[in-house]
């Protein structure tokens, strides 16, 4: 019984989760609301919006000091593609590591 349901889970797990991949990029951090952290990109025009940050990142700066909003930093995460039940592809970003960047 227990192989049975542990087989079922793995089977669920490997339908829903479909890829995982860990970038980097500079961007400056426009805040926080509702637990999602807001960053804007230069380089690549992008506003990112990541729902997740791992303690290890989450330690090194106050994310809720509005201080830190307009300042930049090189931001490493990873970026997760799952399926939802009715097969649409949705994406989770996840702040790993967080390096303030000192302007001249």
């Amino acid at each position: 019984m227990k192989i049975a349901a542990i087989s079922i889970l793995l089977l669920i797990t490997s339908f829903l989760k479909t890829n995982q991949d860990t970038l980097t990029v500079t961007a400056t951090y426009e805040g926080v609301d509702d637990g999602v952290y807001y960053f804007s990109s230069e380089e690549d025009f992008n506003t990112y919006a990541f729902k997740e940050i791992e303690d290890a990142a989450s330690s090194k700066y106050n994310m809720a000091d509005r201080k830190l909003i307009g300042i930049d930093f090189e931001v490493t995460y990873t970026s997760e593609e799952f399926l939802d039940e009715e097969n649409e592809t949705y994406e989770v970003l996840t702040i790993t590591d967080l390096k303030l960047i000192k302007k001249n």
